[in-house]
């Protein structure tokens, strides 16, 4: 992949000007970076590291039952810089890894933070938004809070700060923590050209396995029907009908969600900044999918069940 050798340049935004150290768990990754020349270890590598090469990192935990617990990381990372891509909360292999890698070596991290401030103003001054393109047309009336999903508002990361690549790539409403009702009303017609499936680390022995059989669910769902888009219906927040060319299947997909979380659309997302989606693999489970462009929404939080995101890249504010 020769885009991976502009990755660290890339990246020197984030970072202040220096260029990070990728950290995986995956020996197959770690080897791939260093082909193309960039500073990479494997977390079992640590012991061994200079600590200076630790204090501008990007992490890329492939596998939950391999990457080190809480503690470890702490200890190691306590103080560092750090950029998160959670390749394991979605499809959690090599190829995934680098698909990830080979888009943020092209992304503009500027540019995205500049789609951030935009998308918080509009939600500061317009208390209704109508969002359309791609057969998807939608309303959404804000209520009087909003709760957001700590988007990056600034390039660069702190040392002993954690940022996760979606705060860059996204700003994201979700419900309340307290109830599943949003501060929002959500009505119209979504058209997904794509979806993704994450789960949390928290539980993820329990809950990867459900996330699996709802990836294979939706790609066979949308085998079946000739690759049309999935088409949600909402009202009042709430998904009313889900279809898939000739199928009905709404009540089929939120048995894959939360059961406390699946009454409403659990998130909506817009996406910071754009690129071409003729280069979007759909066949990758992979979080830049979700910010492709556009607007996004979830159904469930990933946490009792997976957590689906519905992606379509052609919406645009109306």
């Amino acid at each position: 992949m020769p885009r991976l050798d502009s990755l660290g340049s890339s990246l020197r935004p984030a970072f202040s000007g220096r260029e990070p150290t990728f950290v995986s768990d995956s020996a197959a990754v770690v080897d791939v970076l260093r082909q193309h020349g960039l500073t990479a270890r494997h977390y079992g590598e640590l012991p061994t590291t200079d600590p200076d090469l630790l204090r501008d990192v990007v992490a890329i935990p492939v596998d939950f039952a391999t990457t080190p617990p809480g503690p470890v990381i702490e200890r190691y990372f306590a103080n560092s810089a750090m950029l998160v891509l959670p390749v394991a909360s979605f499809c959690g292999t090599e190829r995934g890894a680098l698909y990830m890698l080979g888009y943020l070596a092209d992304i503009d991290l500027r540019r995205c933070v500049d789609g951030v401030q935009f998308w918080l103003g509009q939600l500061e001054t317009a208390p209704r938004l109508r969002l359309t393109g791609g057969g998807t047309d939608v309303e959404v009336v804000l209520g009087d809070e909003v709760n957001l999903m700590s988007p990056k508002g600034n390039v660069v990361i702190q040392r002993g700060e954690w940022v996760s690549v979606a705060q860059y790539l996204e700003v994201g409403l979700v419900s309340s923590p307290e109830t599943q009702r949003p501060h929002h009303d959500m009505n119209g017609t979504f058209v997904a050209e794509g979806f993704v499936v994450a789960h949390h680390r928290l539980y993820a022995d329990r809950i990867k396995h459900t996330a699996e059989r709802t990836w294979k669910y939706l790609t066979e769902l949308r085998a079946r029907n000739h690759h049309a888009p999935i088409v949600v219906e909402i009202k009042d927040s709430r998904p009313v009908s889900l279809t898939c060319g000739t199928e009905s299947v709404l009540a089929e997909v939120l048995t894959f969600v939360d059961p406390n979380k699946k009454e409403y659309v659990s998130e909506f997302g817009f996406a910071a900044t754009t690129w071409p989606t003729d280069d979007v693999d759909w066949t990758i489970n992979s979080q830049f999918n979700e910010a492709i462009g556009g607007l996004h929404i979830g159904l469930g939080n990933g946490v009792t069940g997976a957590h689906i995101d519905l992606v379509a890249p052609r919406v645009t504010l109306a």
